[in-house]
């Protein structure tokens, strides 16, 4: 290129000499620019990431949409169910489980090489109604909580990588939450929880163990608890291999707080996993938002953003990235206000490829 440059150059000035002899005035002789074609990268996510590329599935997608289980065989290597491996989908009542859809995950992803990260055994929502309602002390609640956990990753063990043991159970500001089955009826939560990482931990010894949260990136007193919670945990011999931080945010979110919190966060020096990433576009939740090309470039900003972040952390950190979700057809997002209007993941009603993933791709690269 530099040599096609040079020539032309050379050229325009013989042209000018040429113009001096013969007493003219000197003409310049425009060098049209050259047009050079940006790099497209045939690879695939998991062909540059050096960690697990998760998506979040529902097994009726799985089942039923073709081009929906073609693009998790072909772009992800990890797993997690949307919803249906939390506790009210799953015990229906004392004593009864319902595994057949956990059963059919499993089944796709041995069948198809994908590792699965196992979301969440304790979650202050998925608690069953039957046994918010069985009027159990905190001793009967944590024996039929402990039979629980034990019965379900026992099931599994082996099968699933990983598991969200405990899910949202702090505060922006550090704070416990307040609800009424854990903060409710301990009087001391975090023990209880602590209990249930070693109740996971004696039913698989080789899974790995995270606390899930969201907003922890923004939330200095969140990060805070979390890393606290890690510390007492370790000091207590109990395990806990990881921090998860679920990365719902926006075009909109101060990527230098992302930044710092984030390395806040890793500073913890345990695992980490970006566990539900997606971007909103559509950050007033107006009905007559419009995708344009301008967002489209801010959340192929933020992807990318995350990946370099993430391809930074020591490599004893790195986890797995998950986005919360496949398609923005079927993104959660789009069952909350004007959630028609939204468009937060990687690939189009279509499973066309975004500007998003060839962010998220440089990113990774």
């Amino acid at each position: 290129m530099k040599k096609i440059l040079l020539s032309c150059v050379v050229l325009a000035l013989i042209a000018t000499a040429s113009c001096k002899k013969s007493s003219e005035t000197p003409k310049l002789i425009p060098i049209p620019p050259v047009e050079i074609p940006p790099v497209i990268s045939n690879k695939k996510l998991i062909e540059v990431a050096d960690f697990k590329i998760g998506a979040a599935v529902k097994v009726a997608s799985l089942q039923g949409d073709a081009s929906f289980a073609s693009t998790v065989k072909s772009e992800y290597n990890q797993i997690t169910a949307e919803y249906e491996m939390k506790m009210n989908f799953i015990w229906t009542a004392d004593n009864v489980y319902d595994f057949s859809k956990v059963d059919y995950l499993i089944n796709f992803a041995q069948q198809n090489n994908l590792a699965v990260h196992g979301h969440a055994l304790l979650w202050y929502q998925s608690f069953p109604d039957w046994l918010k309602n069985a009027g159990l002390d905190s001793v009967a609640f944590e024996n039929k909580v402990k039979t629980y956990i034990q019965t379900y990753v026992g099931r599994y063990k082996g099968k699933v990588r990983s598991w969200d043991v405990a899910n949202e159970i702090f505060n922006d500001d550090g704070t416990l939450r307040v609800e009424s089955q854990i903060q409710g009826r301990f009087k001391d939560p975090i023990g209880f929880v602590g209990r249930c990482f070693k109740y996971a931990h004696d039913a698989d010894p080789d899974a790995k163990l995270f606390y899930n949260d969201y907003n922890v990136v923004l939330a200095s007193g969140k990060r805070t608890a979390m890393k606290n919670m890690a510390i007492r945990f370790k000091k207590a011999g109990v395990q806990i291999d990881g921090l998860g931080e679920q990365f719902h945010y926006r075009i909109s979110t101060s990527q230098s707080q992302i930044n710092s919190g984030f390395a806040d966060l890793a500073s913890s020096g345990l695992l980490i996993h970006i566990s539900e990433a997606d971007c909103k576009v559509n950050v007033n939740d107006s009905p007559a938002y419009v995708l344009n090309d301008v967002d489209k470039q801010k959340q192929s900003d933020f992807f990318k953003n995350i990946a370099k972040l993430y391809n930074a952390l020591p490599a004893n950190q790195k986890f797995a990235i998950t986005t919360w979700g496949v398609t923005d057809k079927s993104t959660w997002l789009r069952n909350s206000t004007n959630g028609n209007k939204e468009y937060p993941l990687l690939f189009d009603e279509n499973y066309n490829k975004k500007p998003a993933y060839t962010g998220f791709l440089a990113g990774l690269n």
